[in-house]
């Protein structure tokens, strides 16, 4: 699916053209729809463009970059898919248009909904696939409700049994458990809540049941499925410490042997600030998301034209790469705007978040 993304004054788009009769889309065009993200039509040097507004929009593959998706999580973009089946009815659109791919899903980052786009012409058939891979690849494997979920979508994504407009099964069973504690989880719960699980029927089929599940899980980790190879033991015996350690070690391998600035304490990157008001920043941990909504990213910038999830910087082989994400005022990197989606950064250069400046040392 060939894309692009080009900004207008103070809005962001994903654009992409429009190769069809144009009944599908100028449906979208001509009617409000719940839970497609709008649409224009552009024409530009005798072609057709499909404008899609994505200002203010986080995409699911940014959002999911470093934390974990939990149940919820994992029920609402579900729940959102299936919602979507019935949008298309309503408008007699053609359900194979819903567009699955994580980096083209996508959050409003001021009502927290889920925005997708609708694209109804020649792409990739395996997206559900791609969506079950991602799934599975970003759940908190703490949670057995999530996890179990995330394995049924990916079976049956694997098997080819599971489209768009089925998803409810996955969901009613679901919807059937989502009031249940997860009890594997037990950090989370006192010990006389266990008491009661090993009492009280109820308690003593559930408990079983996720026995069950997990036995399952593991029997279908030690197999080969696709090209997802998950590490022995990836889901329980890992600490969260762990983890991060691991991911650290991993984003960190190559530092030795590119040093980008000879700072004294060796590889630290900074962002210097031009403003009193607001502090220097250091650049530890990629992909580093800066804004102002403090839950949500790693460098906090209270400043009111600053965007809740404004701009990340990524690190790839040593070189650092900056890309703003559909915020309201722009991104900067020496006084030029980030137009295309990323934008290497080297030492020296100024970054303008919003108002807010910063020179990388």
């Amino acid at each position: 699916m060939k894309a692009e993304y080009k900004r207008d004054l103070n809005r962001n788009y994903l654009v992409m053209p429009d190769h069809s009769d144009g009944y599908q889309t100028e449906m979208l065009v001509r009617n409000e729809s719940d839970g497609f993200i709008p649409i224009k039509k552009v024409n530009w040097d005798g072609e057709t463009l499909l404008y899609y507004d994505i200002t203010g929009k986080q995409s699911l593959s940014k959002g999911f970059a470093k934390r974990k998706i939990d149940y919820n999580e994992m029920s609402d973009i579900l729940y959102s898919i299936s919602n979507l089946v019935k949008e298309c009815k309503r408008l007699f659109l053609d359900i194979s248009g819903i567009v699955l791919t994580p980096d083209h899903i996508y959050r409003d980052l001021s009502t927290e909904r889920l925005l997708w786009i609708f694209y109804p012409y020649e792409r990739d058939s395996h997206e559900m696939m791609e969506l079950a891979e991602f799934l599975l690849e970003h759940i908190d494997n703490g949670n057995s409700a999530v996890v179990k979920t995330a394995y049924e979508l990916y079976r049956r994504a694997k098997e080819g049994s599971i489209e768009a407009e089925n998803l409810y099964e996955i969901l009613h069973n679901d919807e059937e458990e989502k009031n249940l504690p997860d009890v594997i989880s037990d950090d989370s719960y006192k010990e006389k809540e266990f008491k009661s699980l090993k009492t009280e029927p109820e308690g003593n089929r559930y408990r079983n049941k996720v026995e069950l599940v997990v036995d399952r899980l593991f029997e279908l980790m030690k197999k080969k499925v696709g090209d997802y190879r998950p590490p022995e033991n990836e889901f329980y015996d890992y600490t969260e410490e762990s983890r991060e350690e691991a991911y650290f070690e991993e984003c960190t391998s190559d530092y030795d042997k590119t040093v980008l600035i000879p700072v004294p304490d060796g590889n630290q990157r900074r962002l210097i600030s031009r403003d009193s008001k607001i502090p220097d920043a250091d650049l530890e941990i990629f992909p580093c998301v800066l804004g102002s909504k403090r839950e949500c990213v790693d460098i906090l910038l209270t400043d009111s034209s600053v965007s809740r999830m404004h701009a990340q910087i990524d690190e790839a082989q040593g070189k650092l790469f900056i890309f703003d994400l559909n915020s309201s005022n722009g991104t900067y990197v020496n006084g030029k705007k980030i137009v295309s989606e990323e934008k290497e950064i080297i030492a020296g250069d100024e970054i303008r978040i919003g108002n807010v400046r910063f020179v990388l040392a």
